[in-house]
Parts: C-alpha cells; sequence; structure tokens
C-alpha cells in the first residue's frame, strides 16, 4: 500500500555509499520533492542517516518518522556499500523499492523501478532499475511537483485505521495486524 524507496548518500572523497529505507510516499513528487526542497545539500542530506530506516521524510528531521526514534524499535542503522556499483547490484531483483534516491555530485538523483515483458516470456515480467538522473529532469516530479499533498500515504493509511476503529476494530500500522476489538 505505501511506495517504497531508499535512500542513499555518497561519499565524494572514497565513493562508499550509505543506504535507509523510507517506507512511504517514495515517488518523485513525494520523497524527490522532500529531499529537493528540505536536504539538498551535503550537510543535510547527511542527517538523514543518523537515525536509521524512517516511516516517512518531514520537512526537518524533527518532522520524519524513524522507526527507532519514533516507534521505540531496534535501530536498524545505515547500510554501507563500498560504491554506487555494488549498491545496486545488491539491489537487483528487489521488487518492493520502487525508487531509489543518490545524493552525489552535490545533488539528488533518481533511479526508477521499471518492468517490462518479452513477446515469448513465459513467467511475466523482467525488472530492472534504470539509470540514475537528477531529481528535478524526472517526469513524474515534473507533472505533479505542484500539485502532491504532502504525506499523502501517511494520511490515508491513518484515515483507514480512524475508520476501522469506529467500526470495533484496532489498527497498527506498519507491520502489525487489524483485529476485531472485543
Amino acid at each position: 500500500m505505501s511506495t517504497r524507496s531508499n535512500i542513499v548518500i555518497e561519499d565524494p572523497k572514497t565513493k562508499k555509499v550509505k543506504v535507509i529505507y523510507v517506507h512511504s510516499d517514495g515517488y518523485p513528487y513525494g520523497v524527490g520533492k522532500c529531499l529537493i526542497d528540505h536536504y539538498n545539500n551535503r550537510q543535510l542530506a547527511a542527517e538523514l542517516f543518523n537515525h536509521g530506516d524512517a516511516s516517512y521524510l518531514g520537512d526537518t528531521i524533527n518532522e520524519c518518522s524513524f522507526y527507532h526514534r519514533d516507534w521505540g524499535r531496534e535501530i536498524d542503522p545505515a547500510k554501507t556499500y563500498r560504491d554506487e556499483w555494488m549498491y545496486m547490484h545488491d539491489m537487483q531483483g528487489d521488487i518492493h523499492i520502487e525508487y531509489i534516491y543518490i545524493f552525489k555530485d552535490d545533488q539528488w538523483h533518481v533511479s526508477t523501478s521499471k518492468s517490462l515483458r518479452p513477446k515469448d516470456s513465459y513467467d511475466g515480467y523482467v525488472g530492472y532499475k534504470s539509470k540514475f538522473e537528477p531529481v528535478v529532469l524526472n517526469k513524474e516530479y515534473i507533472k505533479y511537483k505542484d500539485k502532491h499533498e504532502k504525506h499523502a500515504e501517511v494520511k490515508m493509511i491513518s484515515a483507514i485505521g480512524k475508520a476501522l476503529s469506529g467500526k470495533g476494530y484496532s489498527m497498527m500500522v506498519q507491520g502489525g495486524k487489524s483485529k476485531k476489538a472485543n
């Protein structure tokens, strides 16, 4: 139900990359717009990697929802890879992460999960990650950046929880289960 993404930062000297997961609003006019509008320099971008994986990003670090800091979960620290190539190699076949953002060369870039269905395919689609392009040049970012409602997926999930609670259900979002209240 959420658009999952990873955000990555490259060390300009060593080329090592750090990676964290962001659960909601991963599309270019969601996480991408937030990164462009609020974390568009190396110092601000680096702050995102201090708290591990996140449910969603906010305009400031305090407005972000990190699983360890805000949910009391075990910390899942940023993963480190030798370089961008090793990270992207590790992502091969991952169908759950729809967008990958990397801060390198002093700007945010995005890679999009894509698929195609070969005409002679028996078992379906072939998935791949596109080459990185600057977020500001991404067609989805350009088309929707001025129309997007901030934290749209988080608000939708919250509304579902409220609707169910009024009908005798309790709901725990992301990883929990809905159950009928007694």
